[in-house]
């Protein structure tokens, strides 16, 4: 018989996390699932980590693949599933041992596409003792208009709208949906979700805790700004144009062009300018250049504001030591 769950784990370089990680996927009260292991040309000692759990229990896969980044590694972790649900984890993160239950158990009461549970960031050192059990009954919410409800329920209240490893999604429903393989970490998940979005039929929100997310020195979007979070723009910028400008559902490419017009802004004008780092400064700018002209960046351009479109003209002009002056109202 074929597991009714497939969770997907991308793996690089986390040795200090990842048996804690991959512990609290064994101890799940649901046990009918298979794990992949998605091992991305580590050179620690994360493979010896996987092959530990390979060796003593079945339900572990392993996929070894040269260093290609997260979108290929979740790529081939979901070519490789057979099951009817997949979840999603980052190699540092945990899951409370009735997580998969309360999800799965959820979908099939509900017969629905996604269920979205809550999730809890957690410190660097938190350790796996400290999950908590089974605390209440499943408290849930159908929604039956995704592209209308998710943005005024999920993405409305909280940031967390796109975090993909608090949802279990139905294999079948977003068959189509793949990560864009040339964002090797950042903004992804945000792509990933808008296609998902469009794909599913119906969602469910529940108020169970499924995923604790670790705030750790190994995450590429969490441990400072990096040139990862400038350069992820020169895929997204021309990615979402040729994807969505001649989609004919308009709250679909409102809510997109909502997220990445500030996207830009927020992580090439003023976080650039808020983290002192010339190369950085520099990269954005480089950004823009190449797509000052096209209306790629025309249509992001469209949604900013007065104050945005204003800072951004001293940016071009490289008036960066004005923006510094001004960076509180950036």
């Amino acid at each position: 018989m074929t597991p009714k769950i497939w969770v997907i784990i991308p793996i690089y370089n986390d040795e200090a996390y990842l048996t804690d990680t991959l512990q609290s996927v064994r101890k799940q009260t649901f046990s009918d699932f298979e794990c992949i292991c998605v091992n991305d040309g580590s050179v620690d000692g994360s493979e010896n980590i996987i092959n530990q759990f390979t060796a003593g229990d079945k339900r572990f896969l392993k996929i070894n693949q040269s260093n290609s980044g997260v979108s290929i590694a979740r790529n081939n972790g979901m070519n490789a599933a057979k099951g009817e649900f997949l979840f999603f984890m980052d190699h540092d993160d945990l899951i409370p041992p009735h997580a998969l239950q309360n999800l799965l158990t959820t979908a099939e009461k509900f017969n629905t596409d996604m269920v979205r549970g809550r999730m809890r960031m957690i410190a660097d050192d938190f350790a796996i003792n400290e999950l908590p059990g089974q605390t209440k009954q499943i408290k849930a919410r159908l929604f039956e208009n995704p592209i209308s409800d998710f943005y005024r329920y999920a993405r409305g209240k909280n940031k967390t709208w796109c975090y993909i490893w608090q949802c279990l999604f139905r294999k079948s429903a977003i068959s189509r949906v793949k990560f864009v393989e040339s964002l090797r970490a950042g903004r992804e998940d945000n792509l990933f979700m808008y296609e998902v979005i469009a794909a599913i039929k119906s969602y469910v929100q529940i108020d169970n805790v499924v995923a604790f997310h670790r705030n750790s020195r190994s995450s590429v979007m969490l441990s400072g700004y990096k040139p990862v979070q400038i350069k992820m723009f020169d895929t997204a910028i021309p990615y979402v144009y040729e994807k969505y400008s001649q989609n004919i559902d308009k709250r679909l490419v409102w809510w997109v062009y909502h997220k990445e017009s500030y996207g830009v802004y927020r992580f090439l004008v003023r976080n650039s300018i808020r983290s002192g780092q010339q190369t950085l400064i520099q990269l954005a700018h480089e950004i823009f250049i190449k797509y000052k002209d096209t209306p790629a960046l025309r249509e992001i351009m469209k949604r900013w504001g007065v104050r945005q479109k204003f800072f951004f003209w001293l940016f071009m002009r490289e008036q960066y030591g004005l923006l510094r002056f001004s960076r509180i109202f950036m």
